[in-house]
């Protein structure tokens, strides 16, 4: 959850059986040094990743920029 940038889980990784055979593509959103949450992406373990990592950092940095208090 505090780890910064994209972080990616495939299959047992994901630590959910439940999701065995998917994959979870995350980014924290934050505001300064605080994190506020983490926003995903959960679908299958081929999925376009290289299309998926991109908008999940950026929706995460459009949230955390929405969410900081503005003076």
């Amino acid at each position: 959850q505090r780890a910064p940038g994209v972080r990616i889980f495939i299959g047992e990784e994901t630590g959910l059986a439940s999701l065995q055979g998917m994959s979870l593509v995350t980014a924290p959103y934050t505001s300064g040094d605080r994190v506020l949450g983490v926003l995903g992406v959960i679908g299958p373990s081929r999925m376009a990743y290289d299309r998926v990592i991109p908008v999940v950092q950026a929706a995460a940095d459009v949230l955390g920029a929405a969410l900081r208090p503005h003076p």
